[in-house]
């Protein structure tokens, strides 16, 4: 028997994306939705562009199975085995450097001075360490 499998897209974030469908000839559920993954994994969702939907959630509903169960397609955590290509989020943050204290410029203020050292000092402008 076929069964008419309807999907849901929706972000992690709970916003609609949009819907699909498709046609199976599985008999099992765990089976259709291990079809349901595979075509994530390969980007042939249907109704969405080719190799997308990758970061998405999709509602599984085979409405005329007899042992109807609605399931949830999560996107893995890990992607080692995915085909499509890695989605590159518009706003990324740069990569933070992590650098020794040592190597830091700081700054040193009249405060931080010996007191045998007699020299000016503009108290507006900090002094830098290979200024002294």
């Amino acid at each position: 028997m076929q069964y008419r499998v309807q999907l849901i897209y929706f972000r992690s974030t709970g916003k609609f994306v949009a819907v699909g469908a498709f046609s199976t000839e599985c008999a099992m559920l765990d089976q259709i939705w291990e079809e349901v993954h595979e075509l994530r994994r390969m980007g042939q969702l249907p109704n969405l562009r080719p190799n997308s939907g990758r970061d998405l959630h999709i509602l599984v509903d085979v409405m005329n199975h007899p042992s109807r169960e609605l399931h949830i397609c999560v996107p893995p955590f890990t992607d080692d085995d995915d085909v499509t290509p890695v989605r590159v989020p518009t706003r990324e943050l740069l990569p933070i450097v992590r650098m020794p204290l040592e190597e830091l410029p700081r700054a040193v203020y009249e405060t931080d001075r010996p007191d045998d050292e007699k020299t000016p000092v503009d108290r507006k402008k900090p002094i830098h360490d290979g200024d002294r």
